[in-house]
């Protein structure tokens, strides 16, 4: 008789975080041992942020589809997002439960999924526990989802540390680097030509690529901050594509200034770009301009210059090739002066690790885990 093989629903809520996923799953489609569903939520159904579950269908066709709402600037559609998903998933859990529920980083929805798992007994793979952001409820929330789960795969040996200290067992905890990275192999990225005429830029040139969220503990300031981005990007006048920030409260702001930008011949800006095209202009770029945690998490690893602004990713590790400035057009259009004056950055920075993330991940999920034991937990003195 055959072995059964394992059951993994990965819950992807966000356009980003999906990317982290893709490398696993192509793994995961060779493997004899495990099946899988994608549960599909929150921006990847909306409109309006480019219904990025349509980029998801070219990865996979396992998916489930959980019941959207509109996408609302508020608060309270945020803490609706996460009850919709303790109903949701509910429904699904009721009808089959997999053995290993994966979750990714600390965004409202994906606490909704750790909630609703932890009631049905589901064992929770959270994948980047233990990093720090300093600049909003996320630090809050993948905390607290951390001390709801029963694996942790963490991005790095310090957040290996900081699982570690919140009382969580040692042989709960993995670290395997960052997934993403695995993608950038052979034959991945789009060439300069592609690139060039797409988005009709010239990379022969320089060229900014920015990604500026709002910070849910600084959401009256959002229009203030893009602002001063904006006229620093206006005094250079540099060719640059930006991306819609993601649903937090206070986004509005900041895609209504990118609306009124656009008129001008340098600036582009897109609801959302597929992982390959958005990775290869990162690729391409002179340096990113936000406080999107790619700056920090994989721009080392492109050798790639980064301009943090204010406190979204405040605490996070990392190293000389990003720097954090205040919200102020001046200091940041200094900032862009003196990077494109710098010689190009010759190592990769592998503090997330080296592209190799994926077999460690696998071979961890395929240990033989006492469910029971790992339902259990105990809080580690």
């Amino acid at each position: 008789m055959k072995n059964k093989k394992l059951l993994i629903y990965f819950f992807t809520g966000k356009r980003g975080g999906f990317s982290h996923f893709v490398p696993l799953l192509r793994q995961i489609n060779l493997s004899n041992k495990i099946d899988y569903k994608i549960l599909v939520a929150d921006m990847h159904l909306s409109s309006f942020f480019g219904y990025t579950v349509n980029e998801i269908k070219k990865y996979s066709k396992k998916l489930i589809l959980l019941d959207s709402i509109e996408a609302k600037d508020s608060i309270s559609n945020r803490l609706l997002v996460i009850s919709k998903t303790i109903k949701n998933l509910s429904k699904i859990f009721e009808k089959k439960k997999p053995n290993y529920l994966f979750l990714l980083g600390d965004r409202a929805e994906v606490l909704g999924a750790a909630i609703a798992a932890m009631h049905f007994n589901i064992p929770i793979i959270h994948l980047y526990g233990g990093d720090v952001t300093q600049g909003g409820t996320d630090e809050s929330t993948r905390h607290a989802i951390s001390k709801i789960a029963n694996l942790h795969l963490t991005s790095n040996f310090q957040s290996f540390k900081n699982v570690k200290q919140m009382g969580e067992e040692s042989w709960r905890i993995h670290n395997v680097g960052l997934s993403s990275l695995d993608l950038f192999k052979d034959n991945f990225f789009k060439s300069k030509n592609y690139l060039e005429k797409k988005f009709m830029i010239d990379l022969s040139k320089p060229f900014i690529l920015l990604i500026q969220h709002s910070v849910t503990w600084q959401v009256k300031e959002s229009k203030k901050q893009i602002l001063e981005t904006l006229k620093a990007l206006n005094k250079l006048k540099i060719q640059t594509i930006a991306l819609y920030p993601c649903s937090d409260p206070g986004y509005k702001a900041i895609i209504n200034e990118y609306n009124k930008f656009k008129k001008k011949k340098f600036f582009k800006v897109y609801k959302n770009l597929e992982m390959n095209e958005f990775y290869s202009l990162l690729k391409y770029s002179s340096l990113l301009l936000g406080n999107s945690s790619c700056g920090i998490l994989e721009c080392g690893f492109f050798k790639k210059y980064v301009i943090n602004l204010g406190i979204r990713q405040e605490g996070r590790v990392c190293k000389n090739n990003v720097f954090h400035l205040p919200h102020q057009s001046d200091k940041i259009a200094r900032k862009i002066i003196e990077i494109l004056k710098k010689s190009q950055i010759k190592k990769k920075v592998n503090l997330y690790g080296s592209g190799n993330s994926t077999k460690k991940i696998i071979k961890f999920i395929l240990r033989n885990h006492n469910v029971k034991k790992l339902i259990k937990k105990k809080f580690k003195r």
